[in-house]
């Protein structure tokens, strides 16, 4: 759909003139986004990660902002801090994983031969366990597929490939664009229900294996993170894939007729002829990190109890291995500039003589790579009631290539967020596309902070800019967007010597202002579309919150 939608429900129509979003819009700095960018992304705060200086810094400087633009203290104890309670757990080379019953038992090397996605106490194996390959590891009754269907796997370790069944069609495992059921924390969780006590998974998909496993290496060479009370995991670990070949031997099919099978779509289950044990050595802390809480009153003494919750995370991985001698991941993009851009819109908000009927709330985040960590603690420890929040907009980058002319909407078929965003493209002249060339389906929705909010009943929104960009073609903008995923996420030339486009930012920025002051001057609250399952999660949390109170849901 383009610009031209129009919302059917008048309820959800904004209340305020269209000159004032525009003028409210054009408050937003390009200069004030690139100098917070600029701290934010620099050396002095070493990656931003949590339990660090840099990262405890880079809080510090977040709520010294919003103090001096006048924004209300809405964490702990009257402050700006929520402080958030972690584990660290650093896996060390004196870890013991066992591969034994092909000749010689075989010690293997951590970051050379594996890499461990679980760590701490709750990972040890150490009775050798048989090992069972299990295909994609995937259960998806809604697609009539069951990895586990002949094959018990209670007290064993569960082995899969990485990935999913492949297809065009999109009524079965999404045809191109990637599920859930494709991440290792999905298969993780299916080998647990079944009675693994172990998962390993073979990375296969795309690429050059070896190059691959290089920079798997580097992205899990950093301490895991944890909340303090998350339930435990049982052992997972990733297998070379060079490695994982010897795990075949002698199996019924070895590695490569694996490989043909997948092809086919014709996987089997199977047993393999190995056990395997782990006996892990870790470094471990505990220790409190901080999300960052502001808010600013709403104007309406009827709707300003309720609040429209801005995320933006303000960690990045901190320092790690070096990168042609550079060991500072910086994460300007993944997201400092997000961060710089959600702290002007607080700017702009808290200093506006026409605030919008409801509350804003500015939540900066910490250890959202470890798994969304902080934006989970904010949910289960919310200063408000969870009812009160009425939707959230995730800010996870700004664009920064080039100026734009389309903008995609993560999880905008979900809810009601989806018509209001077509309104606030149209507000700034922009259309509201899905560029066939990446996926932003449900799986996309659930890699950021959005889920997280969705999970809690919330509807909840990313917006990026699309591929109509102004001084590039579709096909440049395809191939730069591409480059840089491969070449700059997640490793420290994401830094302040790239390319940066702070009037691109500054545009992002003033549509994402847009949809905020829509969405919390809208008169009805958005919903869920029919279907949608966090709709339930919603509907129990107001009847749980109405409960507490001794009041009728």
């Amino acid at each position: 759909m383009g610009i031209g939608v129009v919302i059917a429900s008048a309820a959800l129509a904004r209340a305020g003139s269209d000159d004032g979003l525009r003028a409210a819009a054009e408050r937003i700095s390009a200069d004030k986004i690139r100098a917070h960018t600029i701290v934010l992304g620099g050396d002095a705060l070493e990656g931003r990660a949590p339990g660090t200086p840099g990262g405890a810094r880079a809080a510090a400087y977040i709520a010294a902002q919003l103090e001096s633009f006048g924004v209300e203290p809405f964490g702990d104890d009257g402050g700006f801090l929520q402080a958030v309670p972690l584990e660290s757990s650093q896996p060390l080379s004196g870890c013991r994983l066992t591969v034994s019953g092909v000749g010689e038992d075989r010690r293997l090397r951590l970051g050379e031969d594996y890499l461990l996605q679980t760590t701490g106490a709750q990972t040890w194996l150490p009775r050798p366990a048989p090992m069972v390959f299990v295909g994609y590891g995937i259960v998806a009754p809604e697609f009539d597929y069951n990895d586990y269907a002949d094959v018990d796997v209670r007290g064993k370790v569960a082995v899969f490939l990485s990935g999913e069944p492949e297809s065009e069609d999109p009524d079965y495992f999404a045809g191109v664009e990637r599920t859930p059921y494709a991440s290792m924390e999905a298969k993780m969780r299916i080998a647990l229900s079944r009675g693994a006590v172990g998962s390993v998974l073979v990375p296969v998909v795309g690429g050059n294996p070896e190059d691959d496993w290089e920079w798997l290496e580097r992205q899990y060479a950093f301490a895991h993170l944890g909340l303090a009370y998350t339930v435990p995991k049982h052992l997972g670990l990733l297998l070379r894939p060079a490695v994982a070949r010897d795990l075949f031997t002698d199996a019924l099919y070895d590695f490569d007729q694996v490989l043909s099978m997948a092809a086919r779509h014709s996987l089997r289950a199977f047993h393999l002829p190995v056990n395997l044990s782990f006996e892990g050595e870790f470094r471990t802390r505990s220790f409190l990190a901080a999300n960052v809480v502001g808010r600013i009153q709403g104007s309406s003494p009827k709707l300003a109890d309720t609040a429209v919750v801005v995320s933006a995370h303000y960690d990045h991985l901190g320092v790690g291995p070096a990168v042609d001698g550079d060991p500072i991941y910086n994460g300007v993009i993944d997201n400092a500039i997000g961060v710089a851009g959600v702290l002007d819109i607080a700017r702009v908000l808290a200093s506006s003589p026409d605030r919008p009927r409801r509350s804003v709330v500015v939540l900066f985040t910490t250890a959202e790579e470890e798994g969304n960590l902080g934006a989970s603690y904010f949910l289960d420890h919310p200063p408000v009631p969870l009812s009160t929040m009425v939707a959230n907009i995730n800010v996870d980058g700004l664009a920064f290539f080039d100026g734009f002319e389309d903008v995609v909407g993560i999880g905008a078929e979900l809810s009601d967020l989806g018509d209001i965003l077509h309104q606030a493209a149209a507000q700034r002249g922009l259309a509201v596309n899905r560029p066939a060339e990446f996926a932003y389906g449900r799986e996309a929705f659930e890699r950021s902070e959005q889920v997280v909010f969705a999970e809690a009943g919330i509807p909840a929104i990313l917006v990026n800019e699309g591929l109509a960009w102004q001084h590039h073609s579709h096909e440049e903008a395809v191939r730069l967007a591409q480059a840089w995923f491969e070449q700059r996420y997640h490793t420290p030339d994401d830094d302040l010597l790239q390319p940066l486009d702070f009037a691109a930012a500054r545009e992002h920025a003033a549509l994402v202002l847009t949809l905020i002051q829509m969405v919390a001057d809208a008169r009805q609250a958005p919903e869920w579309k029919p279907g949608v399952p966090y709709a339930y999660r919603r509907l129990l949390s107001v009847s749980e919150e109405a409960g507490s109170l001794g009041e009728p849901p």
